[in-house]
């Protein structure tokens, strides 16, 4: 399989590691706000999922595109943490599982927050492709505060 995460030269990966390598290409291209290197993770069909938080279900490749490219574009800065990602490989099937700590920069107001994500990569022969993102906020973990003030109780 031809995988763009892998480096060809090196011994052959473990498919848990194949996936981690796919979810951090997601994060990385979430994180660098990067429309086209979130594309090269997705595996791009009809059938794709996204609900991203507060959001309705989006199918198909064109709709998930458009979420991500409407993100991007109103986002100035973010940074994210994986914490407890939890991967399990089920043949051509990979559910993982993590929280995303969030920090985010839109207009004057910093939000911090946290989402619990649970996401099924399908392997293809390209490697692993994401099928479905499902993001759910964790409000307890939410606070926004303007620019240049700190945090407030």
């Amino acid at each position: 399989m031809d995988d763009p995460e892998r480096d060809p030269a090196g011994p052959p990966l473990e498919p848990q590691d194949e996936v981690r390598a796919a979810l951090d290409a997601f994060y990385a291209a979430f994180q660098d706000l990067d429309l086209a290197a979130m594309s090269r993770v997705w595996a791009r069909r009809d059938q794709d999922l996204c609900v991203h938080p507060g959001w309705e279900v989006l199918e198909g490749w064109p709709l998930i595109r458009e979420s991500w490219r409407a993100i991007f574009a109103n986002t100035g800065f973010l940074r994210v943490a994986v914490l407890e990602p939890r991967i399990e490989v089920l043949g051509t099937v990979a559910r993982v599982t993590n929280v995303e700590a969030l920090v985010t920069v839109a207009g004057s107001q910093v939000a911090h927050s946290q989402v619990a994500a649970t996401k099924l990569f399908l392997r293809t022969a390209e490697g692993w492709r994401l099928i479905l993102h499902h993001g759910s906020p964790m409000a307890h973990q939410h606070r926004v505060e303007e620019l240049g003030e700190g945090p407030t109780n």
